[in-house]
């Protein structure tokens, strides 16, 4: 521990002179999802598990990834991007991003300054990683007895083959059924809604390292919603720590990970925002109407 300690101390006097080195110019099954603040958001394949480590100024947690990881920054950066590597206890590195992906090999620490178009150094988090080599499992730091848990028993995550209606209207979603109960991105569900008295915004709260809902507000697209790959599979998953908050109060949410997204039980948000959803066992649809109260 005093050794990250002295290598996240040799990044902070470096900190000055990280925009020197900006960039230049098969998804992992176990892909980790970053949201920003505006809407960017970073993945980072062969996601291993979360560590808890000693808070030095960035933080208490790091991301064990095994090696080869892709870094992969979804949205256009500044120029003040960068991906720190520790050589040693005294030196810094820095990794090349090319088309905004950037491959880590080496078994050491690395420091991710993920920064987008239109914000600060201090808009997010860095992202304090360690790699590992393909097979291992991690062993510095290791977690306290207090943080070590039974892992979560795997389920399946079939492709929901209900169709969707919004305010009567049929829309695409990729769509998740988990032991009876339909799982939907969050994003995907504010885009249809957006425009109605149930509009919410979903954005990243750095401070509180949570995704934030925002209600009655419109939602700000990034492109990501509503897409539809060509032939989702059913997938063994599991469940997934998700911090949200919903105007500024915590909220606890099921969700599980699947493809580097965090899928969420569609009857918790429709609660959570109080829109209206029904099931037509005729036609086989899934109903969303935002004109509706929620009804358990």
């Amino acid at each position: 521990m005093r050794r990250l300690s002295k290598r996240i101390s040799v990044m902070l006097a470096f900190g000055l002179i990280a925009t020197l080195f900006a960039a230049l110019p098969a998804m992992a099954a176990n892909e980790k999802r970053f949201d920003m603040k505006n809407g960017g958001y970073v993945t980072i394949s062969n996601f291993v598990e979360t560590q808890k480590i000693e808070d030095v100024g960035y933080g208490e947690t790091m991301y064990v990834v095994s090696a080869p990881a892709t870094i992969t920054f979804h949205g256009k950066l500044s120029d003040e991007t960068a991906i720190a590597k520790w050589v040693d206890d005294e030196s810094l590195d820095y990794v090349d991003i090319t088309d905004n992906k950037a491959v880590l090999t080496e078994e050491v620490e690395y420091g991710i300054f993920p920064i987008f178009q239109g914000e600060t150094r201090e808009s997010n988090p860095p992202i304090i990683l360690q790699v590992i080599a393909g097979k291992k499992e991690a062993s510095q730091p290791k977690p306290t007895t207090s943080e070590a848990k039974a892992s979560p028993t795997p389920v399946t995550a079939a492709p929901t083959a209900a169709k969707v209606v919004v305010n009567g209207k049929n829309v695409a979603f990729e769509a998740y059924t988990i032991e009876g109960n339909n799982y939907f991105k969050l994003r995907d569900l504010a885009m249809s809604v957006n425009g109605t008295d149930k509009s919410f915004e979903v954005s990243w709260d750095a401070a509180k390292n949570a995704i934030a809902l925002t209600s009655k507000k419109a939602y700000t697209p990034d492109g990501s919603e509503l897409g539809v790959s060509g032939k989702p599979v059913s997938q063994q998953v599991t469940e997934t720590t998700a911090n949200v908050t919903l105007d500024g109060k915590d909220v606890k949410f099921t969700a599980y990970l699947i493809g580097g997204n965090n899928y969420f039980k569609l009857r918790d948000v429709a609660q959570l925002m109080n829109i209206g959803v029904t099931w037509d066992a005729t036609a086989g649809s899934i109903g969303i109407d935002t004109k509706a109260a929620y009804v358990e």
